[in-house]
């Protein structure tokens, strides 16, 4: 890569005129805002997730940081997400040894100035505007507001993903509320927003690194007794999941087994 290249160069499918909206973005101090996003080899799907959300946060005049957390990839992602932060002070890269998406989730949500902390994707599979229903939950009382890609709103909300997810994930949320959590349809969506205050307390006892980090820390929540609130986010498949089908989803029920055990003296 040429460092004189411009970002829209280099991200040949990332529309040139956003891109030059974000060159152009301020300085943010104390954001209403952060939004962490874990990255492993997401050179190609990470760049309009970024310039979308600053996008979307001028729009809304909303004051906000995007924190992208490296999980030791090894293509050009660590790359691309410095040059995406040379061009504002609102994105902040950090980045770490691969460890997996519960370590990355980890080190950005430990690391962020916001008065409310979302992390998400980045691939973008959740739109940006389900973000104000999360800020409502937190604004009416939840310390932890959890995205939901089960259809409890028939008409209203929208999930798009293949049959075999579906089958999967039903499977996966049993045995989450037999084993760990309960209460709670979807554990898995990566689109959840938790209070300034109560980051600390769940994410510094969070052990986790894999996939099941997601059920870990709603389980420190309730044990903490902080409010957690499940709230229905339209949701559409994008290419280039990491998730392996069949493996992962064994991986994810050996190590749900364990955080009964992993906190046994959790207040």
């Amino acid at each position: 890569m040429k460092p004189q290249q411009s970002l829209a160069e280099l991200m040949g499918n990332v529309d040139h005129a956003l891109a030059r909206q974000v060159e152009s973005a301020g300085e943010v101090a104390g954001p209403e805002l952060s939004i962490v996003i874990p990255a492993y080899n997401e050179e190609e799907r990470l760049p309009r997730t970024v310039l979308n959300l600053l996008h979307w946060a001028r729009d809304t005049q909303l004051d906000c940081e995007v924190v992208i957390s490296d999980d030791g990839s090894t293509d050009r992602t660590l790359e691309v997400s410095k040059l995406l932060a040379s061009t504002s002070d609102r994105i902040v890269v950090l980045t770490n040894v691969h460890k997996g998406k519960g370590a990355a989730v980890r080190l950005g949500m430990l690391n962020t100035r916001g008065r409310n902390v979302l992390f998400m994707d980045a691939d973008g599979a959740t739109p940006l505007t389900e973000i104000d229903k999360l800020l409502q939950s937190l604004a009416n009382g939840a310390d932890v507001a959890v995205g939901s890609r089960v259809a409890t709103m028939p008409g209203q909300i929208r999930v798009e993903t293949s049959f075999l997810r579906q089958a999967i994930g039903r499977t996966f949320a049993l045995l989450v509320n037999l084993c760990a959590v309960q209460g709670i349809n979807d554990t898995q969506c990566g689109f959840k927003m938790f209070k300034a205050e109560c980051l600390q307390s769940i994410f510094s006892r969070q052990k986790l690194d894999g996939f099941a980090f997601d059920v870990e820390i709603l389980y420190l929540a309730k044990k903490m007794g902080l409010t957690v609130e499940e709230v229905p986010v339209n949701w559409y498949t994008q290419a280039g999941s990491k998730v392996n089908l069949v493996l992962d989803p064994l991986k994810m029920f050996l190590d749900i087994l364990k955080i009964r055990f992993l906190h046994l003296g959790t207040r």
